[in-house]
């Protein structure tokens, strides 16, 4: 496959982030629930979620990134 034809192929699969997805998780983020699951959030706003984790008590927090957004664990 040409060096072209297969850029624009993964440019097209690559992972779609929503910036209205991104900010709710920030602004709006319960804390209730876990595992969390956070679709179309960009990856670098997983550390901001960890920071605000740790902030409200919660311990053994993790972030993992997918090819639909995050998923957040943490425990009280």
């Amino acid at each position: 496959m040409p060096t072209e034809q297969h850029n624009k192929l993964r440019r097209k699969n690559a992972r779609k982030t929503d910036a209205k997805a991104t900010l709710g998780a920030l602004l709006k983020m319960s804390y209730s629930n876990f595992p969390l699951v956070l679709s179309g959030v960009h990856p670098l706003i997983a550390p901001l979620i960890m920071f605000r984790l740790k902030r409200r008590g919660f311990s053994n927090c993790r972030v993992e990134v997918t090819g639909t957004g995050l998923i957040v664990y943490a425990d009280r």
